[in-house]
């Protein structure tokens, strides 16, 4: 599978760390600097480049370290390119680009914007003079500055910057190559963000058909119907039922077609691709927690509501790379544990469906139906946030699986208490556990669930859109 977008693990430290070479050391940036000084020609990119590695030096760059030595190095290749000299241009974006999200990390929005608008222009720049074949690195660094236009708020410019990649991946993407297929769910977003809902829904659309007409096997690929069913996840919350219960059916086809056990060579893809599509249907529910009565607005800061962007790792979407994201979590957390009167386990939750677990003390719920219902709330938006963190799980069984349950098994109680406008959210519940299901190669069961999500959001009386 291709790289989807331009996340942190696009700009890797300098090639001489990635070729094996020994890592960049004070002596050697020190040293670069007296032939910086005495033949700058060669010098000056040596120093800058160096200068880059040395800002990645550590497993785990901290911001205030990185952020000098990359200033640095930013400002010596735009010397080296002011006068028009195309040779450091794509050396200069990768600077920049480095420069840029150490600069959000260290929550400077207003430079790390900057930063990547000029990492995208330089990047254009170098594509003009050396055309290339594929996707290439102003695409992903107009991925980058779409990401952060959005985190500021600024969204139709944000679709702008983003359409330019997706243009640009519809005219090198073989057909059943997966970089446009993450193209167009980055745009249906954003689109989404920028209240151009019909916009979003047609590139919705246009993705399902390319998934279709592609190369992947639904017989040994999950993916048809992992996208399939995040699409009804999705028109789900648009309120477009019908469509919804199409994609259900789809999904659960394209699940009867796979053997009964998978394997986890794609493990990594797979799961990214199902935390994007579940923060895609979860856009709806951050946005509204700011409005909404406690507990539900907890981990939400009305003065600067959580948006969607670039998440922390491959393929992984996330609310913040702010700290108040973590606070929030926690802060969902503490709210779970004073509805169901027990601490919120951090890691490993006990499977009450897994035979192998026997939890002695299954979890208690609330009798009364609307703290029931709150509990449903808070705990989808701690497993939406857990999703996008940009944490593979190891033990996918232990760690996701079993929470999803968890919710499902809320929504039962719920469903099984009040009348039937709460089928949605069961639909909801068991379709965001079938896609897990998928990722963790259990086909069989996500097959057998998303047929009863399917059987379950028949509604013929409820109209197209309601």
């Amino acid at each position: 599978m291709t790289p989807a977008h331009g996340a942190p693990s696009d700009h890797p430290a300098p090639r001489a760390r990635r070729s094996g070479r020994e890592p960049v050391t004070d002596e050697m940036v020190a040293r670069l600097r007296v032939q910086a000084r005495t033949d700058p020609a060669s010098g000056l990119p040596a120093l800058a480049e160096a200068l880059r590695g040395r800002a990645y030096g550590r497993p785990e760059p901290r911001p205030e370290d990185a952020v000098p030595l990359l200033e640095e190095s930013a400002g010596i290749y735009r010397a080296l390119v002011a006068d028009g000299c195309t040779e450091h241009l794509a050396a200069a974006a990768r600077a920049l680009a480095s420069l840029a999200l150490q600069l959000s990390l260290a929550h400077a929005d207003g430079p790390a914007l900057a930063a990547r608008r000029e990492a995208a222009d330089l990047a254009r720049r170098a594509e003009a003079d050396q055309p290339v074949e594929g996707l290439g690195q102003a695409a992903v660094l107009h991925a980058d500055l779409a990401h952060g236009l959005a985190e500021a708020g600024r969204f139709d410019e944000a679709v702008d910057a983003a359409r330019t990649v997706a243009d640009r991946s519809r005219a090198v993407t073989e057909p059943g190559g997966s970089d446009l297929a993450w193209r167009l769910l980055d745009l249906t977003v954003l689109l989404r963000l920028a209240d151009r809902t019909e916009e979003a829904v047609a590139v919705e659309h246009e993705a399902l058909a390319r998934l279709r007409e592609g190369r992947t096997d639904p017989a040994r690929s999950p993916v048809p119907a992992l996208r399939t069913a995040g699409a009804a996840l999705w028109f789900a919350d648009l309120g477009r039922a019908e469509q919804s219960h199409r994609l259900l059916a789809d999904a659960a086809r394209s699940c009867e077609l796979l053997p009964a056990r998978g394997d986890a060579g794609d493990f990594g893809f797979n799961e990214g691709l199902r935390s994007a599509l579940f923060a895609r249907s979860g856009v709806r529910d951050e946005q509204a927690a700011a409005d909404a009565p406690d507990p539900l607005a907890l981990g939400v800061d009305p003065g600067r509501p959580l948006q969607p962007v670039l998440g922390l790792s491959l393929h992984h979407w996330s609310f913040s790379l702010r700290e108040s994201f973590e606070d929030g979590l926690a802060t969902l957390a503490r709210a779970v544990e004073a509805v169901i009167g027990r601490p919120e386990p951090t890691d490993h939750l006990p499977d009450e469906d897994d035979p192998s677990e026997h939890p002695d003390d299954p979890l208690p719920l609330p009798e009364d139906r609307a703290l029931l219902a709150a509990l449903g709330t808070l705990t989808r938006r701690l497993d939406l946030r857990r999703a996008v963190r940009g944490d593979h799980p190891t033990y996918y069984a232990h760690l996701t699986l079993p929470r999803l349950r968890r919710s499902v098994r809320i929504e039962r109680r719920l469903h099984a208490t009040g009348p039937t406008d709460d089928t949605h959210r069961l639909v909801r519940a068991l379709t965001d556990l079938a896609m897990a299901q998928l990722v963790h190669g259990a086909h069989a069961e996500a097959t057998a669930t998303l047929h009863e999500a399917h059987t379950l959001a028949v509604r013929p009386e409820a109209p197209e859109g309601r």
